[in-house]
C-alpha cells in the first residue's frame, strides 16, 4: 500500500507520503511495529527540513488552508467536516456565528466567506488559533473574524451570564469518549456542552451539534443528549438534518 501511495504522489512535488500512525490502535489490529532505520544525513525527518518539506497549502469549498503534515490533529486538517462546513455555510449569510473548537478555523472561515455578519471562533489551544489567524489571512476575512484562545464552555457560560446570543452556533468538540468505557463520563460533558451551546442560539436560529466518538454516534447517543439538553436549557429545537463524515472518509 505504501509503495501504491509514493506511485501515485511521485509526479507530483514534493512526492511523498506522511503516515500518522497511531500505534497503540495499529496493535489491536495485529500491526507489529517495525525496527526504524537510523537517518542519514540527507533524510528530512525533523527540525526546519521537515517543516519546509511538509507545510502545504489545500483547498476546500473554494477555501485555503494551510497545514503541515504530521504536525497538529490527525492529518492537520479535519477533512471529515468538508461537507458539513459546506452546509453550514449555506446558511450564514448575514448571521452572527459561533465556531467552538474551532482548531484551524474551518467552520469559521467558510462562514465568513459566504458573508456571515460576524464570527466568533474559540478554542483553547494557542498553536490552533495561530493557526486559524494564518488560514482566515490566507483567505482575506482576517477582518470578519474573531479568534480568542479559551475554554469553549468558559466562553459560552460567558456569552449565557452577558446576554449575548447568536444565530448560528457550531459545536464542535474533540473525543470525548475514547471507548464505550468512557460513554457515561462523555455523556455528561456533551450535555454539558449542548446544554449551554442551545442558550447561546437565539430563537430561530441553528445549532450545529458534533461528535466524533463512535461510542456517541453508534448509540445514537447524542440525539438523546441534544434532547435532554433542550429541556434542560428550556429551548424548543428541530432536527434539520442528521449528516455525518464525508463520503471519502474511511
Amino acid at each position: 500500500v505504501a509503495q501504491q501511495l509514493r506511485d501515485l504522489a511521485a509526479p507530483r512535488e514534493p512526492g511523498m507520503v506522511v503516515w500518522r500512525r497511531t500505534v497503540d490502535r495499529l496493535q489491536e489490529d495485529g500491526w507489529a511495529q517495525p525496527v526504524e532505520p537510523e537517518q542519514g544525513a540527507g533524510d528530512h525527518a525533523q527540525g526546519e527540513d521537515k517543516e519546509e518539506l511538509t507545510a502545504v497549502v489545500i483547498e476546500e469549498n473554494g477555501v485555503r488552508f494551510r497545514l503541515v503534515l504530521g504536525q497538529g490533529q490527525k492529518s492537520g486538517h479535519y477533512c471529515d467536516q468538508r461537507d458539513n462546513r459546506r452546509m453550514v455555510a449555506e446558511l450564514c449569510q448575514g448571521r452572527d456565528v459561533l465556531d467552538t473548537f474551532c482548531y484551524s478555523g474551518g467552520f469559521a472561515i467558510n462562514a465568513a466567506k459566504a458573508g456571515a455578519r460576524s464570527v466568533v471562533a474559540i478554542d483553547k489551544s494557542l498553536p490552533a488559533i495561530q493557526l486559524g489567524l494564518e488560514n482566515a489571512e490566507l483567505n482575506n476575512v482576517s477582518d470578519r473574524i474573531h479568534f480568542q484562545r479559551e475554554s469553549a464552555l468558559d466562553y459560552m457560560l460567558e456569552c449565557i451570564a452577558n446576554g449575548k446570543t447568536f444565530d448560528v452556533v457550531v459545536l464542535d468538540p474533540p473525543k470525548l469518549a475514547p471507548s464505550h468505557l468512557h460513554l457515561e463520563r462523555a455523556r455528561n460533558q456533551y450535555l454539558k456542552l449542548n446544554r449551554a451551546a442551545l442558550r447561546c442560539v437565539r430563537p430561530g436560529g441553528l445549532l450545529l451539534t458534533c461528535t466524533c466518538s463512535s461510542a456517541m454516534a453508534q448509540t445514537g447517543e447524542l440525539l438523546n443528549v441534544v434532547r435532554t439538553a433542550s429541556m434542560e436549557a428550556r429551548r424548543q429545537v428541530t432536527v434539520l438534518r442528521n449528516s455525518g463524515a464525508a463520503l471519502d472518509h474511511p
